[in-house]
């Protein structure tokens, strides 16, 4: 096949248990399920919402239609049901059982609708390709886990980049002087939404994977999005969780460069069965992720 490499994946097949997932994961896998119901389910409900949304069968075409400020309002609007409705909430904590970690037992952060548009006068603040970074690098949790599926078929131009060579490299970034404290205040509006990295010099691999499929990777990815001149967007979902199993066996991915100095547990949602994390994070404020 012509055309830039892809991104090197495994197939989850059967996974024997969450401990075992996790030490493939935080070896560097990117694992791929291909077949869970709840997934497909989770796909075809967040369609509706934004196929409502943007009032069309074919959303990733909105942008000929629509002008920029109607294109943002809308995109807003479907950020905002998604993140509200519980049914989305639902799926997801059954698909991340059906994926092998149970929900009760996870830190689990909102799930997010990710809107891309092609053309570069409609980015916003939020909507818009982000840059190469490592998630580790913003929250300082090493066991942490990214989850993400589009919602409609990708091209290696309107994707997710990674870097898989780069899991065990330093990257130059700017996670050493990066505050979430200081994004929040909003006093800044040139702040940065999270820690980047340098430029690669080497680009990095689409993601290519259907709709109703779901990837898994370790947050210490280092990883990015793309955008093309086609005229589609592109919609998917992602999100964030940590194992209690893990933070309790101090499993987590190799810190090769982060310099967080803060351990962002408030951004997630505790597990049920309880939240030793929180005072370990307390007392190890600056040791998280040095594994």
């Amino acid at each position: 096949m012509a055309g830039p490499t892809m991104a090197p994946f495994e197939s989850a097949g059967t996974v024997a248990s969450p401990e075992a997932l996790s030490i493939r994961l935080f070896d560097g896998a990117l694992v791929v399920f291909e077949s869970l119901d709840t997934v497909a389910h989770l796909t075809r409900r967040v369609r509706e919402i934004v196929e409502e949304t943007f009032e069309t069968a074919n959303p990733q075409r909105a942008e000929a239609a629509l002008t920029p400020d109607d294109f943002r309002r809308r995109s807003t609007a479907a950020r905002r049901r998604v993140a509200d409705d519980e049914t989305t909430d639902r799926l997801w904590q059954r698909a991340l059982s059906e994926a092998g970690y149970p929900a009760g037992e996870c830190y689990i952060d909102r799930i997010r609708l990710r809107v891309v548009p092609s053309r570069s006068e409609i980015h916003g603040r939020i909507i818009r390709p982000l840059p190469a970074h490592r998630d580790s690098w913003a929250s300082g949790i090493s066991a942490q886990i990214n989850w993400w599926m589009p919602l409609y078929p990708l091209a290696a131009t309107r994707t997710m980049l990674i870097w898989p060579h780069a899991f065990r490299l330093p990257v130059a970034n700017d996670s050493g002087s990066w505050d979430f404290a200081e994004l929040i205040t909003g006093q800044n509006k040139g702040y940065p939404m999270l820690p980047t990295a340098e430029t690669p010099a080497e680009p990095g691999k689409p993601v290519i994977i259907d709709p109703g499929e779901l990837l898994a990777f370790s947050a210490a990815h280092l990883h990015a999005s793309v955008s093309d001149g086609t005229g589609m967007t592109r919609f998917s979902l992602d999100t964030r969780t940590t194992w209690l199993g893990d933070v309790s066996a101090g499993r987590g991915a190799p810190n090769v460069d982060g310099a967080a100095s803060i351990s962002h547990w408030e951004w997630f949602t505790p597990p049920a069965i309880g939240d030793p994390a929180r005072e370990t994070a307390a007392r190890n404020r600056h040791s998280e992720g040095a594994s």
